[in-house]
């Protein structure tokens, strides 16, 4: 008998190749990295404001401008992308969900209502927890239960964002009472701190006068703070603070990285914890989040922070924007960039000062903004008055 001839077929290689690119495909999802369209092919392209193209994309998520200025407040995502927003006039929490395939959160739903005044959202391990007035709610599935319902509130500034820290536990910032005083709750103007479930408080700093927001960064707790309404003439006033336990930031009493008295009794201020980065006077701080994502490798590390801007605006040099805070090598904010809108000294046309860029409509102004997230996919979330949410996503 002829011996049988042994023919080589390549099929085994080609399944070989494949498995191992299907391999591949769930973590480029799991992280984000499939392919986005080009920006400028995509129909939620929004500009102004302007942004530096090369870096990421602006897309406009919703607007709504008929829900009022705080149509959409604090911001959070959970693991599956999903965007949540509070309400807080209506006392309503919504979520935001793709419903035609583009990966960005496009049609709101509600998901909590009756709830008093929410202005701080967190998500953790399945429940999404949501600080307001004297409350600390946790939502799971639908259902909301009251975690805290004697947080220090009423009168002044509203109550701040809250965070989940590595230690589980929760951490919401609670405003003063007033602009400039000696109130009667010490409890006002200060970082708490809870057990998951509600029990256990205790506090973390005080001498804030507006926590608007506080997060986690590389396992440090940072919050925000804003100079008095009066103080107009002096500069670099508004603060971004490192919480460490039993801190004093000095209101009322002391302003200013350098601790200057700020009240007629002469305080001494030389116990104050100082800031650790000095921001423009009122240029407001009221939204904080970490970014430590590498989807942009630019900022991994630093703080994205949500620059409201002064009430008074016949000034529009600071606020209306969004930043980033830059560390160094040791830990330490070194400083801040305006992202949005981009800086007049990097891509937008030469000679134009910040103030001009709002004025004439290239900026976020008349509107301010309100809070910042990260998504999973490290996308970024900022929520503005008149009932608008942006992205930032990769170009």
């Amino acid at each position: 008998m002829r011996p049988m001839k042994t023919q080589f077929t390549p099929y085994p290689i080609i399944w070989l190749a494949l498995s191992l690119l299907l391999l591949t495909l769930p973590l480029q999802v799991v992280h984000g990295q499939t392919a986005l369209p080009p920006c400028l092919e995509r129909p939620t392209f929004i500009d102004p404001p302007w942004i530096n193209g090369t870096l990421w994309c602006l897309e406009q998520v919703i607007t709504e401008p008929n829900a009022g200025e705080l149509a959409f407040t604090a911001l959070a995502t959970d693991t599956n992308g999903t965007l949540y927003a509070t309400r807080p006039f209506p006392g309503e929490v919504w979520a935001l969900d793709d419903t035609d395939g583009d990966r960005l959160p496009d049609k709101p739903r509600l998901v909590a209502s009756g709830l008093e005044r929410p202005n701080g959202l967190a998500y953790y391990d399945g429940a999404l927890y949501v600080s307001g007035a004297a409350q600390i709610y946790r939502i799971t599935d639908n259902q909301v239960e009251i975690l805290v319902d004697n947080l220090p509130s009423g009168t002044g500034f509203w109550t701040g964002g809250l965070t989940i820290g590595p230690d589980e536990r929760l951490y919401v910032g609670i405003g003063a009472p007033c602009d400039y005083c000696l109130p009667d709750d010490s409890l006002r103007g200060t970082i708490l701190s809870f057990a998951l479930d509600g029990s256990d408080r205790q506090v973390v700093a005080s001498g804030l006068r507006h926590p608007a927001d506080v997060t986690f960064l590389n396992g440090i707790l940072w919050t925000v703070d804003t100079a008095r309404d009066s103080l107009f003439d002096m500069p670099n006033l508004d603060e971004i603070n490192q919480i460490t336990l039993g801190a004093d930031f000095g209101w009322p009493h002391c302003v200013g990285a350098d601790s200057q008295p700020d009240w007629p009794d002469g305080a001494d201020c030389s116990d104050v914890t100082p800031p650790a980065l000095a921001l423009p006077t009122h240029s407001t701080p009221v939204g904080l989040a970490a970014y430590a994502s590498d989807t942009f490798p630019n900022i991994t590390g630093s703080l994205l922070v949500a620059l409201h801007g002064p009430n008074n605006q016949t000034d529009l040099r600071n606020g209306f924007s969004l930043a980033v805070v830059q560390f160094d090598a040791d830990g330490t904010p070194s400083g801040y960039t305006i992202i949005l809108p981009e800086q007049a000294d990097k891509t937008n046309p030469p000679g134009l000062t910040t103030n001009d860029i709002q004025y004439q409509g290239s900026g976020l102004w008349p509107h301010a903004p309100l809070d910042v997230t990260v998504s999973p996919e490290g996308w970024i979330y900022l929520s503005v008055t008149g009932g608008t949410i942006y992205a930032l996503r990769p170009g």
